[in-house]
């Protein structure tokens, strides 16, 4: 009962956020929409965005992956584009909210950990200092992010000059070469 009432819950702040801000929902709104009490909203969630932290972790549950396998990387980076275009009233409606730094933290740091799995792959028969690899993972993880952010600053269209073929491209074998630019000899 009670995850059937969060997704409930989750299905409603969705369905609200198609026609209203983020900023402007409020517990009386989610529950009407749901047909339970405040209590039982309050039971599950300590706000709204408390809500919205839920759904973030959920839809990422499902949708994206943790880790990126090396040889499905370029699928696995997709996917993440593919979810947010999926997903862009819901994904633009928290991007222009007052909520955009914990939606871009939150997607940072779930990039990031697939950047380090497929970091440790690469990394597996070279002498790199750990200081060095988490700074390449860093390095990494602010790109893509800056990348996704730049493509909802444009409502998700990315310009002509920028196609998803060029995203890939320059990101092939990018991580390779610059891990052995931090190689210990």
């Amino acid at each position: 009962m009670a995850s059937s009432t969060k997704k409930a819950l989750a299905d409603a702040l969705k369905k609200i956020m198609a026609i209203k801000p983020i900023d402007k929902i409020t517990v009386n709104d989610l529950v009407d929409n749901c047909g339970v009490s405040r209590q039982t909203f309050y039971y599950h969630f300590n706000d709204v965005y408390d809500l919205l932290e839920w759904v973030f972790e959920e839809d990422a549950n499902a949708n994206l992956p943790r880790e990126v396998v090396y040889d499905n990387w370029k699928h696995d980076v997709m996917l993440w584009f593919k979810y947010l275009s999926d997903n862009s009233a819901f994904a633009l409606n928290v991007y222009n909210s007052n909520s955009r730094m914990y939606m871009l933290r939150y997607i940072r740091s779930r990039l990031r950990d697939c950047i380090r799995s497929f970091s440790e792959i690469v990394a597996e028969d070279r002498s790199i200092d750990r200081q060095d690899f988490e700074f390449i993972v860093e390095f990494y993880s602010h790109i893509v992010v800056g990348l996704i952010a730049q493509w909802m600053d444009q409502g998700m269209q990315l310009p002509k000059e920028i196609t998803t073929d060029k995203v890939l491209r320059v990101l092939d074998n990018s991580i390779e070469n610059i891990m052995a630019r931090f190689e210990k000899n």
